[in-house]
C-alpha cells in the first residue's frame, strides 16, 4: 500500500490471517465472497499483494470481470506472459512461445488471439518450479459462465493440486451463486477445492478512518457518528460511502444529508435493474418479489397470489421451480443454507425494497 495512500481502510488482520494460513500449509486455497463494493478488490490489491510481496512471494493477480467470452484464454496467456517476464531463467522453453505469441495478446483477442502450445497446467507447473507464488483470482465464478471454460478449470485444478507446497491461491466472487456452481457442485473441476470465507462487513472504525481522511485532504472536520448513519442507512456498503465523502471534498457546499441523497443510489445500477425486470418473465418477477418478502416459496398461498397477480391458475410448484432455476443461472438471487432463497446483490435489494414502497398503497 503507498504510505500516501490515506483513503485505504487497511485490513492488515484479515490479510495477516490469510497468508498466515498460507504459510503454515494448514490452507493452501481460499474462496472470499463479498457483494460488489464491498473492497474485496482493494483488499486484495492494497492489502493482501503487498504483505505477501513483503514476505517473499511472488504475487499473481487477474480479474475475469472484463473478459467476456475469451475470459478462459486471456486468463491463460496473462498467467504464462507473468511466468515468463519474473522467471525468464528457468522458463526456457516457455519465453520464446510467450515471445512470439502471447505479449500484447490482449488487443489482439478482437480479431483473433493466437492459440499457446502450452496448456494451462503446464504452464503453472512451470510457475511452480520458480519458488512460492500466490495466485490472486478475482471474480472468479465468470470463468463458469461459459462451457468451453471447463477443460481450462480441469486443468487449472490439476496444476494446482500437483503444485500445493508452492501455490497458493486466493479466489474471490461477488456472486454466492457463481460461486457456489464453481465450487460446490459435486461435477465441478474445483468440487471442495480449498476453504470459504466472507469478508466482514466493515465497522464504526471505518467510518472513523474516512471522517479522518476527509479532514485530512480538505482542512474541514466531519462528523464519524454521522457517517457510521449513513453509511448503515446504505447497506454499510463502502463503495457508497467513499462516492459520498468524494463527493463532498469535490463540492464544499454539499452537506452530508445532500451528498447522501445524491450518492446513496447510483443511476447506472437503477437504470440496469430497471431493464432486467423489464425483460423478466411475470413470473419470474413475482418469485423475486416472494424472495424478497421472504415468503415460503412454494406454499400454496405465495402460489395463489401468484395466480391472482397473473390472473390464472396457481403455478404449479415445479414451475416455480423452474423461473426460480432461472433466477439463480442468472445470479439474481442466491441459495442460502437450508434452500433458503435471497436476492443476491445487496444494492439490488435496497432498490426493489424502495420500489415497493413507494408503489404501496398510502393509509
Amino acid at each position: 500500500m503507498a504510505k500516501d495512500d490515506y483513503w485505504h481502510f487497511p485490513r492488515h488482520a484479515l490479510a495477516d490471517s490469510v497468508l498466515g494460513a498460507f504459510n503454515s500449509g494448514l490452507s493452501h486455497a481460499l474462496t472470499l465472497f463479498a457483494p460488489r463494493r464491498m473492497g474485496k478488490t482493494e483488499f486484495l490489491l492494497k492489502d493482501v499483494a503487498p504483505q505477501a510481496d513483503a514476505r517473499g512471494w511472488r504475487v499473481f493477480y487477474h480479474s475475469f470481470m472484463t473478459d467476456g467470452d475469451e475470459s478462459g484464454e486471456v486468463f491463460k496467456l496473462s498467467l504464462a506472459e507473468f511466468a515468463a517476464g519474473r522467471m525468464r531463467t528457468w522458463l526456457k522453453p516457455l519465453t520464446a512461445r510467450v515471445s512470439a505469441d502471447l505479449l500484447g495478446v490482449k488487443a489482439e483477442l478482437g480479431a483473433q488471439a493466437p492459440a499457446s502450445t502450452h496448456s494451462v497446467t503446464e504452464v503453472i507447473q512451470a510457475l511452480a518450479s520458480g519458488g512460492r507464488t500466490l495466485l490472486l483470482l478475482d471474480e472468479a465464478q465468470m470463468l463458469t459462465r461459459q462451457a468451453h471454460n471447463e477443460e481450462l478449470l480441469g486443468g487449472l485444478r490439476t496444476g494446482l493440486d500437483i503444485n500445493k507446497a508452492q501455490l497458493k491461491v486466493l479466489f474471490t466472487g461477488s456472486s454466492r451463486e457463481g460461486l457456489r456452481r464453481m465450487f460446490s457442485e459435486a461435477r465441478a473441476p474445483f468440487f471442495h477445492f480449498g476453504t470459504n470465507i466472507e469478508l466482514p462487513t466493515l465497522n464504526q472504525d471505518f467510518c472513523q478512518h474516512m471522517a479522518n481522511a476527509y479532514q485530512h485532504s480538505t482542512g474541514r472536520p466531519l462528523d464519524a457518528d454521522a457517517l457510521w448513519q449513513a453509511f448503515q442507512h446504505m447497506g454499510c456498503v463502502p463503495g457508497k460511502l467513499r462516492a459520498v465523502v468524494e463527493a463532498m471534498v469535490l463540492n464544499v457546499a454539499l452537506s452530508l444529508e445532500q451528498a447522501v441523497a445524491l450518492k446513496a443510489h447510483d443511476e447506472q445500477d437503477e437504470a440496469q435493474y430497471r431493464r432486467m425486470l423489464k425483460t423478466m418473465p411475470p413470473l419470474d418477477r413475482l418469485v423475486l418479489r416472494a424472495v424478497l418478502a421472504r415468503t415460503p416459496l412454494f406454499a400454496e398461498d405465495t402460489r395463489n397470489g401468484m395466480a391472482l397477480a397473473l390472473g390464472s391458475t396457481p403455478p404449479a410448484t415445479a414451475t416455480v421451480q423452474s423461473a426460480a432455476e432461472r433466477l439463480l443461472r442468472d445470479e439474481v438471487i442466491t441459495r442460502r443454507d437450508r434452500g433458503q432463497y435471497e436476492i443476491a446483490d445487496p444494492s439490488f435489494e435496497q432498490w426493489l425494497q424502495s420500489q415497493m414502497a413507494e408503489s404501496a398503497p398510502k393509509a
